[in-house]
């Protein structure tokens, strides 16, 4: 049955992301160096911290918490791939990682996973660019952390760097989606995987970002594997865009839309699966032999949060009106893992 998909997935995830499926494989200059002295494969996640320009005219501290899954190796020499997961709106790295378990054995034993920590330059506190409260580029660019993030691990620990993802939840996806749309990140991160994702509108902002700012510089049949989950209840960030009185996102078939037509997958009929009984439409583009290359879960009945079979607790279970029948995580590790850099595509 379809449904078993979605309501097994937990199964393929709990595979090793170093999959016999990829021979090929590049390691970082961090290989063979000592590890963080408060860092343990397998031990519980600390924060560690590099200094940044991300503030522009002047150096700030940024904070990540990070976690090396049990199977990494203690002498940092074998290559591991490495998940970026960005949280929504003031939402600490701790319960990011809480609500997702991507730090968990049961989904993750191979991948490094770092949650990076946005800065509570304003209120209503830590945040990333791409809200409207949030400071503009011109003040704050957390793409610039991103790419410093992506140098400080890539040269500290042993970084399979054809394997390196991000994924997100609201301001959070928001962000996964603006380094989708940035050239000198695309080129870096294999594939993106977004969950109740903030887009605003160009009118809502105050400098274009995922609108006609949004400019990936895809050419020469090079695509970007892109994931999105949204619940068709979202209070937060409305499926149709109008979160009144709230500044208004981009209405998702909208903004999937745009982001097939950028992927040159625009003269395709998606392949749609019914899901979960019903409550999940899974629509997926394949073109140019990049299968499922973009991919779109519209789930009914749900609000706004991450998908998970566990109780979350308040605010998101208020938020996302309970419990799913699936795990988002699971779903996201079995498709990050089809997807590696040069050439970034499933491999047959």
């Amino acid at each position: 049955m379809k449904t078993n998909r979605l309501v097994f997935a937990a199964i393929a995830a709990c595979l090793s992301l170093v999959s016999s499926t990829f021979a090929w494989q590049r390691g970082s200059s961090g290989c063979h160096k000592p590890l963080p002295e408060v860092l343990t494969p397998g031990g519980p996640s600390k924060n560690l911290t590099l200094d940044s320009k991300s503030q522009i005219g002047t150096i700030v501290t940024r904070r990540f918490l990070t976690y090396l899954p049990e199977n990494y190796s203690k002498k940092n020499r074998d290559v591991a791939p490495l998940i970026l997961a960005f949280h929504g709106q003031t939402q600490p790295t701790w319960s990011m990682e809480n609500i997702t378990a991507l730090s968990t054995p049961y989904f993750n034993r191979d991948a490094i996973v770092v949650y990076p920590e946005g800065l509570n330059y304003k209120s209503p506190g830590q945040q990333w660019l791409g809200d409207p409260e949030a400071p503009p580029s011109s003040v704050v660019d957390d793409r610039i952390f991103v790419e410093e993030l992506l140098d400080y691990l890539t040269s500290t620990f042993c970084v399979d760097e054809s394997r390196i993802y991000a994924t997100g939840l609201s301001n959070g996806g928001g962000l996964t989606n603006l380094l989708a749309c940035t050239p000198a990140l695309n080129r870096r991160i294999a594939a993106f995987a977004a969950v109740a994702a903030a887009f605003y509108t160009d009118a809502s902002l105050t400098e274009p970002l995922f609108g006609a700012g949004c400019d990936p510089h895809l050419s020469y049949g090079r695509k970007i594997p892109i994931m999105e989950m949204h619940g068709l209840n979202d209070s937060i960030i409305a499926y149709d865009g109008d979160n009144t009185p709230a500044p208004n996102t981009i209405p998702l078939p909208e903004w999937v839309a745009a982001w097939v037509e950028k992927e040159g997958c625009g003269d395709r009929e998606p392949k749609v699966d019914i899901l979960d009984g019903g409550n999940v439409t899974k629509s997926s583009w394949s073109c140019g032999g990049w299968k499922d290359v973009f991919v779109h879960y519209r789930i009914d009945k749900f609000g706004h949060g991450w998908p998970s079979t566990v109780w979350q607790g308040e605010p998101f279970e208020n938020l996302r009106l309970g419990p799913t029948m699936w795990n988002a995580t699971s779903v996201i590790l079995e498709w990050f893992g089809r997807w590696k850099l040069e050439p970034v595509r499933e491999l047959k």
